[in-house]
């Protein structure tokens, strides 16, 4: 049988936490380099694609904060299940 290996969740907690500042900033972003797209009308889609992915925006963040939520228990679980394992395992018979 396979051993079992966990590694590093609470890396992949903080890439989900930069991920998700990444998209909750988009629309900020879009307005600080407002002027910097070239062309007006490109300024202007730039505009009109932040503005209209707001929901969509909004529901993979949702998704994105409830996976990082169950990655981030699941790290406390394991860490908790191998430190009970330690201690079963020290136990004197």
């Amino acid at each position: 049988m396979a051993d079992i290996v966990v590694r590093d969740l609470g890396g992949l907690v903080d890439d989900l936490n930069a991920l998700i500042e990444q998209f909750n900033s988009a629309t900020k972003f879009q307005n600080e380099f407002k002027g910097h797209w070239g062309q007006h009308n490109a300024n202007l889609s730039m505009g009109d694609f932040a503005h209209n992915w707001r929901i969509n925006r909004k529901k993979m963040v949702e998704s994105m904060e409830k996976f990082r939520d169950e990655v981030k228990s699941a790290e406390e679980n394991w860490a908790e299940g191998e430190r009970q394992l330690a201690a079963s395992l020290e136990e004197k018979p």
